[in-house]
């Protein structure tokens, strides 16, 4: 009796944690992502063409935005395929880095990160970006 009683109680703890664990594991993947797009910014002034920000993922994804911010911005997507672990698309008015066909199938539908090309700045979600761009 004390065996049922105790798998009653053990078996849902024990779903919670394995769905907090993969939770977790996919946040870390979201964090590493993050982290890998901030090492991959560069950003400096040039004159006569405003802020020019690179966003270097090795030789996987290539973007720079020209005039970031100005009146005349201008977004090069340098190298950007989708057979690759990583590609960049727009997505409402935004830059988004996304898994490519080469990306290992471990992540969820929210896996991503937005580049403004009004502030050059890096978000999480698609709307934290859009609300940037007002």
């Amino acid at each position: 009796m004390n065996i049922k009683l105790l798998q009653r109680v053990l078996a849902p703890t024990l779903a919670l944690l394995l769905a907090a664990g993969s939770a977790f594991a996919q946040q870390s993947l979201q964090d590493r992502l993050l982290q890998r797009a901030i090492e991959a910014t560069k950003c400096e002034e040039i004159p006569n063409n405003g802020r020019y920000c690179t966003y270097k993922f090795g030789k996987v994804l290539q973007i720079g935005i020209k005039d970031v911010g100005g009146s005349d911005t201008v977004i090069g997507f340098h190298n950007s395929n989708i057979n690759n672990e990583l590609y960049a698309v727009m997505y409402f008015g935004c830059v988004s880095v996304v898994p490519g066909h080469a990306h290992a199938r471990n992540y969820d539908r929210d896996y991503g990160v937005f580049i403004s090309p009004k502030t050059g700045n890096l978000y999480r979600t698609s709307s934290e970006c859009q609300t940037s761009l007002k």
